[in-house]
């Protein structure tokens, strides 16, 4: 086992532990029942989820080499169904300009 994988799998262990408190994070948002409050973590797990999943399916695939893009793993359908479900619930872009939207009103309101 070459030295980097040891990289890639740590990265991709970190990155799913990130995106699971983000999700718990929107959860809890969530169960407080203000939807206003919520829908910003909401849009944010909508990107990361399926963002760091497809990243870590694609690292997979890449330590796999040739194998990881072939049918005798998963690898490859597990990559396409996530590259779709980036699309599923909106683009990315539309989340994140929520995010950002929702980020910048914050200073809006401001006076210095």
């Amino acid at each position: 086992m070459l030295g980097a994988n040891f990289d890639i799998i740590a990265d991709a262990r970190m990155e799913i532990e990130m995106a699971r408190l983000l999700c718990l994070k929107a959860a809890w948002m969530m169960d407080r029942g203000d939807a206003k409050a919520a829908a910003p973590w909401i849009h944010q797990i909508k990107v990361v989820a399926p963002r760091m999943a497809l990243k870590v399916v694609d690292e997979a695939i890449q330590l796999f080499g040739g194998v990881g893009v072939s049918q005798d793993t998963p690898l490859s359908r597990m990559w396409m169904h996530l590259r779709t479900l980036r699309l599923a619930d909106g683009p990315d872009a539309v989340h994140r300009r929520q995010v950002a939207r929702t980020e910048l009103r914050q200073y809006a309101d401001t006076k210095p």
